[in-house]
């Protein structure tokens, strides 16, 4: 027979583990809402301006577009670091990037890109590589480009999830994701086709956010919760078999 204290304790315990699933939820809830309504404010100044320019593009000084950049960056930056809320306590394998958790490369990016939405590259984005850039816009593409690394770092770390599509999702969003930003990269450095090197970083973008939206709905589902049972009575503990 168990004590009045212990069931004070137990229930105590229980009570803190539901606000604290509820808090989880109502993080991943703002967290898919802010992604989603980030990357559809983008898409919505890529169609309202009609001409292939790169995401960074639309926010340049001057440009009609650059307020909806603004806001829908912020967005998604914002999303990005909720998104790492609830993943916090996931933790990675691999010998060098379990030095950190992956929560802390989703704040990085998520920190990076709110940089890069307050720092907007001058008119056209010009090169790195030319006379043309200013200071700013080595802030911000450097910022951008720091961002995306970040953010590939997270997937990758994912790829020792115990859920294997979590594993394989991860790994191939991250490779997929580096690859076809680093090409859209290389292609703008070059000068080359801008139909092409925006629409892969579209594309990079997008994958990203999907992973993001992936990640948030498999450790926010209510089979991931934590199940209590108790221990012994003269112990009066819990033990956390999720």
């Amino acid at each position: 027979m168990t004590t009045p204290g212990v069931r004070r304790r137990r229930g105590y315990s229980a009570l803190v583990l539901q606000g604290r699933g509820t808090a989880d939820a109502v993080v991943a809830a703002l967290a898919v809402a802010s992604l989603v309504a980030g990357a559809i404010v983008i898409g919505v100044a890529r169609v309202e301006l009609g001409q292939y320019l790169y995401i960074s593009e639309l926010g340049a000084l001057t440009m009609p577009t650059a307020g909806l950049f603004q806001v829908g960056f912020v967005l998604v930056a914002g999303g990005i670091l909720l998104v790492g809320v609830v993943v916090r306590d996931v933790r990675t394998r691999l010998p060098v990037l379990r030095r950190w958790a992956p929560a802390a490369s989703l704040v990085a990016a998520g920190g990076l890109f709110l940089v890069a939405a307050a720092v907007p590259c001058s008119l056209g984005c010009p090169s790195l590589l030319t006379d043309a850039a200013q200071w700013r816009d080595w802030v911000h593409i450097v910022a951008a480009v720091l961002a995306f690394a970040a953010g590939c770092v997270a997937m990758l770390q994912f790829a020792t999830a115990s859920d294997r599509w979590v594993a394989r999702l991860s790994t191939a969003a991250g490779i997929s994701v580096g690859v076809i930003a680093a090409t859209g990269g290389i292609i703008s450095l070059a000068r080359g086709n801008t139909d092409i090197g925006s629409t892969l970083e579209y594309v990079a973008a997008g994958l990203g956010v999907v992973w993001m939206l992936a990640m948030v709905v498999v450790h926010s589902a209510p089979s991931r919760m934590p199940t209590i049972a108790a221990v012994p009575a003269r112990t009066g503990a819990l033990v956390d078999r999720g």
